[in-house]
């Protein structure tokens, strides 16, 4: 089977190309769940 680690192994083209691309899924992550955090936060709070 010629999956997406496959190819990612097999080029260092597409070795970088699915480092960015994880790199940029890890840091839209961690923004999403920051902003998550900061709205929880604020309905914590009492008005």
């Amino acid at each position: 089977m010629n999956t997406a680690s496959n190819v990612a192994r097999s080029t260092p083209a597409a070795t970088t190309l699915f480092g960015k691309l994880r790199a940029l899924a890890l840091h839209a992550l961690n923004l999403h769940l920051q902003n998550c955090a900061v709205m929880a936060e604020a309905h914590r709070r009492p008005q």
